[in-house]
């Protein structure tokens, strides 16, 4: 198994094991009714009930990662002719690689999307405990941190496409 397979798949199995862990951790600390917007003195502006949230995190998990499951397994069977790529892309006489490359790159948007996901409960945690007032710092890190996750997946393949095969491979 190469490096970078090896890397997302272990990132996806951690991002879904992160994701059990911070959707019943934040359940359990989550007040009845939990604060998701705040005015500018930290005030509650509006709340959703607990299981809401637990329901809507689980439901984003089950769909997007079935979605994902099915066009990783249904991209394989593509014929190469139908793929749009050049005549003369070199990624035609190594399919066996290409296939490698997109299904590594579905498995790495599910781990991106389990990964945000499961930041954000926790930052909804934090945000919702009653022993401590609210830090910018509790929150701020998450859009940063989140947006970085998700360009820097979606713009690997396009990146990777544009280089050559392995010629070893």
């Amino acid at each position: 198994m190469k490096t970078g397979t090896f890397f997302v798949r272990t990132w996806r199995i951690m991002s879904i094991l992160g994701l059990l862990f911070s959707l019943f951790n934040s359940y359990i600390s989550y007040p009845g009714e939990v604060v998701v917007r705040f005015d500018a003195l930290n005030q509650p502006l509006q709340t959703i009930d607990r299981e809401i949230i637990f329901y809507v995190a689980v439901a984003i998990f089950l769909i997007s990662n079935t979605l994902l499951n099915v066009l990783k397994r249904l991209f394989p069977k593509v014929p190469t002719e139908k793929l749009p790529l050049s005549p003369q892309s070199p990624w035609l006489a190594h399919r066996d690689q290409l296939n490698e490359v997109v299904v590594n790159w579905f498995f790495a948007l599910m781990a991106a999307i389990n990964t945000v996901l499961g930041l954000g409960l926790i930052v909804l945690s934090l945000l919702n405990r009653s022993d401590r007032a609210i830090q910018a710092i509790d929150y701020a890190w998450l859009a940063p941190l989140s947006t970085a996750i998700i360009i820097s997946v979606l713009a690997a393949l396009p990146i990777r496409l544009f280089m050559k095969p392995d010629s070893d491979a």
